[in-house]
Parts: structure tokens; sequence; C-alpha cells
């Protein structure tokens, strides 16, 4: 038999038994994980079938690896085929076998659901039987395995055929190349192959020998990807894996875990540890560039996702003219303050509104455009002279309003006649003309407020009676 024949052969014929098993193993972890309750005995059966599902997978990747990956090596005679199918038998018997004893005996205690999933399971069964009968006549010398009558489209045969016509290279992205890439590996000869293969790729890559090495290498430095292998002395991978996990997510750091266990619930421990993805040893060339490649893309894309969302955060709170926050910000941060000193988790504050005495009359005479520029000066002179975490704001036309944290009468007074001062003060050049404005505002605390609007409409009446009563002045109390 060809080599191709063979490879053929033997993909079909895995494929064959794999895929029933892990449908098995799949139904029994649905029934396990339902929301239905049994009793212990019942419970106990379940567990069986997952236990036996389980030998037979295990039992028969052994007796692939030991007799068709191994070159020359088959069944010797009728007693080595016998234990073989022993071997794989036994474990089948066992789910078809619970599976019936489920049916029978607890047929008024089972869901129909799950009585219809173990009747699956038995047929199931019926296919993995078939299977091992295929696998043990080609380890003979001879197969019952037709592809002749697969569909051609999707066959092993066609399979074969379209890859050895198939001439392609990973490609990588120029915006990923030069990324930095940390190998976590004990076995030195393990980081050089890595290294030699992505750096040839146009990455970046830097080399931990421990656990240890990584753990320190990562707290001191941006790595856009770690491969980590599994294996190593001291502080193991997943040990690694938790430690790192602990201070930085997925999308920060991408890990890709590396080791020569290649069964899925070690695949399966990885990825519920945090790792991004999974490269089984030996390591094909081909598939750690294209998953390399695709977890930086990830993480590319995630980074601008993130910086699109803040930039579109940025715009929503943001006043667009003077790059303040909008009234929109500065309300819901009014709110939130406000209920946190009902909840006694913050200390009373004041806020304070202000407006440009007569700046209908500055863009009548001057023009809207000289008004924007006003708007503009005011604000950043205020700006100024309000200090984190205070927050100032811009909350409709020529109209601002401060919260201003931790803040006496004297203080608010001070900080008040302060802004007055240097806005009176200033001189602003348009289309070379001097302009020269005043402010006038009010002022009120959240200690005589029963609510937010309460708290606002009281500044806001202070800031009538300054313009009431001459303009260029802040009221901020009841006289």
């Amino acid at each position: 038999m060809s080599d191709k024949k063979e490879r053929i052969l033997l993909t079909q014929i895995k494929q064959d038994f794999t895929t029933p098993v892990d449908a098995i193993s799949d139904y029994i972890n649905l029934i396990i994980d339902s929301s239905d309750i049994y009793d212990e005995e019942i419970s106990d059966e379940f567990e069986n079938i997952k236990k036996s599902a389980k030998t037979l997978r295990l039992n028969f990747i052994d007796a692939f690896k030991e007799y068709a990956e191994q070159k020359n090596k088959s069944i010797k005679n009728d007693e080595e085929a016998s234990v073989l199918r022993h071997d794989l038998r036994t474990p089948l018997n066992g789910i078809i076998g619970y599976s019936e004893i489920l049916i029978e005996d607890y047929e008024e205690d089972i869901s129909d659901n799950h009585k219809e999933d173990l009747g699956n399971i038995i047929n199931l069964a019926k296919e993995v039987e078939s299977a091992i009968s295929n696998f043990v006549d080609f380890l003979k010398g001879g197969s019952k395995v037709d592809l002749s009558k697969q569909d051609n489209e999707g066959s092993a045969e066609s399979l074969f055929s379209s890859l050895g016509k198939i001439e392609a290279e990973i490609k990588i992205n120029d915006e990923i190349k030069k990324s930095k890439i940390l190998i976590v590996d004990d076995i030195k000869t393990n980081c050089d192959v890595l290294q030699r293969r992505l750096e040839s790729s146009g990455f970046k890559t830097e080399v931990a020998m421990s656990g240890k090495e990584a753990l320190a290498a990562v707290d001191k430095k941006n790595y856009d990807l770690v491969l980590l292998d599994v294996l190593m002395p001291e502080i193991n991978g997943l040990e690694v894996l938790i430690k790192a996990r602990e201070k930085f997510d997925l999308d920060k750091l991408p890990i890709i875990m590396v080791s020569s266990f290649d069964d899925v619930e070690s695949i399966s421990k990885c990825l519920q540890l945090g790792a991004n993805e999974y490269l089984p040893k030996p390591l094909n060339s081909t598939i750690l560039l294209a998953k390399v490649a695709a977890t930086l893309e990830r993480k590319m894309l995630r980074e601008r996702e993130k910086e699109l969302l803040s930039e579109l955060h940025h715009q929503a709170i943001t006043d667009e003219m003077t790059g303040i926050p909008n009234r929109r910000f500065v309300f819901e941060e009014l709110e939130k303050n406000f209920n946190e000193i009902k909840d006694k988790n913050k200390e009373n504050f004041a806020v304070v509104i202000f407006d440009i005495d007569h700046f209908k009359n500055v863009n009548d005479t001057y023009g809207h455009a000289a008004g924007d520029e006003i708007i503009k000066k005011v604000c950043d002179l205020a700006k100024d002279n309000i200090e984190s975490p205070s927050i100032f704001g811009r909350i409709g036309g020529e109209e601002f309003l401060a919260i201003i944290y931790n803040s006496s009468m004297n203080y608010l007074h001070d900080l008040c006649e302060k802004i007055r001062l240097v806005v009176e003060k200033e001189t602003t050049l348009f289309d070379n003309q001097k302009i020269k404005v005043t402010i006038s505002g009010g002022g009120a605390f959240t200690s005589e407020s029963l609510n937010i609007s309460d708290l606002v409409n009281k500044a806001d009446e202070r800031l009538y009676l300054s313009k009431k009563n001459g303009r260029n002045k802040f009221y901020l109390k009841e006289d």
C-alpha cells in the first residue's frame, strides 16, 4: 500500500472512531451538567458512562500511536488482535451496559430528553464497535474502510489530493511585525528554535529560562505576547499563567501555552486559567505563525476598539468648543456626588454657576467668531484657577458650572473673587479690536439643599441676583 493511501486510511479510521466517541462524551456531559437533579445511584451510573468514554478514547489514542503512527508496526497474530479488541471493547461495553441499565431500571426517574440522549449514546457506541473492527483489521494487514463510498468533495482522498496542490505561506500583517514576544522555556534549544522562527517573520523576541524570570520580565517590560511552556522546574507554566492573570487580562497580555500534552483536559485547563491559545509540541512552524499572528491581530484590534470607545466617550462628555466637560458630564457627576452625600460617603460640596455679562452685545458688536473667542478665553481663565478634583464645565452658551469639593464659605468666596478679577482685567484682542468682559455668578452648598434641583436652582437664583445688582459679582448665600 502506498504511503498516501495509508495516510488516507488512517485519517478515515481515526475520524470514524473519535467522532462518535466525542459525541458520547458530549451527550453524557450535557446530562451531568443539566439542571435535572437525580439521586446518587443514578448520578453514579452517569459518571460511569463518562469514565468509560474517557478510558475508551485514551485506549484508542494509545493504540493508534503504538501501531498506526509507527512505520512497519502491525499486529503479529490473532492473540495480539484479541487483546487490542478487548482493551477497546471493555469500556465500550461499559458505556452500552450502563446506558441500558439506566433506560430499563430507571425509566420513571429519568427525563424523556435524557432517555433520548442515552438512546443516542447506545447508537453511537454501535458506530464505535464498527470502527474498532476496521482499526484492528487494518493493523492485521487488511481494511474494510471503503473510501470509494465517500463523497468526493469531502472525502479524505479528495482532501489529501487538494492539500498536495496547495502552496501557501502565513502572511504576517505589517502592523503586527516588530511585536515584542517573550519566549518562556527552560530548554535552551527550544528557545533558540522559536526565536529563529519568529524573528525570521519580523517579530522581536526575548527569552526567559524559568517561570521566575518570566514573571520578573512581564513586570518590568511591556510585551505583546508570551509563549509559555507548561513543564518547567520550580514554577511551572500553569503557576506562571495564574500569577500573570492576577495583573494582566487576556487583552493586555496574550499568553499562548506550549506543551507536549495535547489531550482535551490539558488544553481546557489552560484556557480556563486564562490562556489565549494552546500549541501542542512538537511545534509545526505554520501553525505556530498562524496562531501567533492571529493572537497579535486580535490584541491590536482590541486596542483599537478600546481607543475608539475611549474617544467616543470623550467626545460624548466634552464640550467641542472649549475642550472642558459638557453639560451631560457635569450633571451626571453632580447627581452621582449628591447621591454619595446622602449615603454618607462624601463630604458636602458647593456648586457655582456663572455667565458672561452682556454677551449678546459682544456677538452683535463684534460677531459670533469674536463671541466664541471670548467664551474660550473666559473658560481658560476660570479653568486655570479651579484645581482638581473639582469639576468645571460649560453647560450651555456662555454659561459655566463648577463643582467645588471640600469647600468652606471663605474658600469659595476667595475663589470666585479671584476668577472674577482675572476675567475683569483680561483684554482679548480679536481682529485688531480689544474686547473686555465681566462675569456674574451665584453659588450654593449641598448642606442647604434638599436635592440636585434645589441646589442648582439656588445657585441660579443667586446668579440672577448678581445680575440684578449691577453684574460683575458673585452671590454665594442668601442676604
